[in-house]
């Protein structure tokens, strides 16, 4: 029995499991609330079942990326949050999935011309976003602009590669995560709604990758 096939078996069960997770830390402050650091393990909880996932299925750079990115949640939800640190972890789980992407560009090619166009249309509203946010980025400039720079080429290489749409869609959602996280942090607009769509997206942001990223070879 392969690992694979084995991490196929166990796939409804461990993404059930992130989902659950993520839903869980969802509520975490409004329905429970667990003692601090127990908040801070949770939210990191749901992607670290989605990088045992991908260790099972053998795909040690997207698991790597995973663990990548409940670091990154970890940092951000310490008290106090460690913003460099946290930007520092996120920033080589988005160098793992560019790689990845450019690693489907290398061996099948690009989607052609419709993946340029969405391409371009993703750079340029990241670049414009980017202006918009500089000016009130104080200390975090430099780290929050090379972070930028790379989640916008991981973007931009998932668009034109042609790995499969719940990737495509996975990188994208991601970009919408942390745009409205830097709403807030860089501009101060914080509806009552960011908060929420901020987790959802990414929850869904990283299963959609998991899932992109494993079960197509």
């Amino acid at each position: 029995m392969t690992f694979t096939r084995a991490a196929g078996r166990r796939e409804p069960l461990l993404i059930v499991l992130s989902l659950v997770l993520g839903l869980a830390y969802l509520l975490h402050g409004g329905v429970f609330t667990l003692p601090y650091p127990g908040g801070v393990f949770l939210k990191a909880s749901g992607i670290l079942v989605l990088a045992v996932y991908a260790a099972l299925a053998r795909h040690r750079l997207v698991a790597a990326a995973l663990t990548f990115s409940a670091i990154g949640d970890v940092m951000l939800a310490l008290e106090p949050a460690q913003l460099p640190l946290g930007i520092a972890a996120f920033a080589v789980a988005h160098l793992i999935y560019g790689l990845l992407f450019l690693g489907r560009i290398r061996h099948s090619g690009t989607r052609g011309l419709a993946g340029l166009i969405l391409a371009g249309g993703v750079a340029i509203a990241g670049i414009a976003m980017l202006v918009w946010l500089q000016p009130d980025m104080g200390d975090l400039r430099v780290p929050a602009t090379a972070y930028n720079a790379i989640i916008i080429t991981m973007a931009v290489l998932a668009l034109v590669s042609r790995a499969p749409w719940i990737a495509v869609i996975g990188a994208l959602l991601f970009v919408l995560s942390d745009s409205l996280i830097a709403l807030d942090l860089f501009k101060g607009i914080d509806p009552a709604w960011r908060g929420p769509a901020v987790w959802i997206t990414y929850v869904v942001a990283q299963v959609c990758l998991t899932l992109g990223l494993t079960r197509h070879n």
